[in-house]
């Protein structure tokens, strides 16, 4: 926990990728996994991949450094919530709330009737979270990708 750390909350810049990466490559090290370009193009040109869908990504940053992401696109009548990720040292500062929060604002301001995102089974302090903040459980589905990965199902009405 890094309670000291001043956290800037912004939308993503081109120059912030290599620390999404870095940031984002740390917590899949956590549970085993690895990061493979192949399977999540979006977090390597993450601004672009939003924006041409619709939506938006963020970044928290301490001291220049990227601690947190977060993204929002729309699908279909929905929109949905993609690589909420929080460096383990700066957890349980809010940022994680603080993300999901542009994210409903931003599915709200664009009328979308639910936020829904999809957590790798094994995020379990995630999921805690989601349900912590009005999501409901719904589904499970299997990626059939390199880490394995099963995901629950997760939806917020707005």
């Amino acid at each position: 926990m890094n309670s000291s750390a001043t956290y800037r909350v912004r939308p993503v810049r081109d120059n912030d990728v290599p620390g999404i990466v870095n940031l984002i490559r740390r917590v899949y090290a956590e549970y085993g996994q690895t990061l493979d370009q192949a399977e999540e193009p979006h977090v390597f040109d993450p601004g672009a991949y939003f924006r041409g869908h619709g939506g938006e990504f963020w970044v928290a940053d301490a001291d220049d450094t990227i601690v947190a992401t977060c993204g929002v696109k729309p699908v279909g009548d929905d929109a949905e919530l993609k690589t909420l990720y929080v460096d383990a040292a700066h957890r349980r500062q809010g940022l994680a709330r603080r993300l999901v929060d542009l994210s409903l604002a931003h599915a709200a301001a664009r009328d979308a009737r639910r936020l829904i995102l999809w957590s790798d089974t094994r995020f379990l302090d995630a999921h805690r979270l989601y349900q912590r903040l009005g999501f409901t459980l719904d589904g499970l589905r299997e990626l059939k990708d390199s880490n394995l990965t099963w995901e629950f199902g997760f939806f917020k009405l707005l």
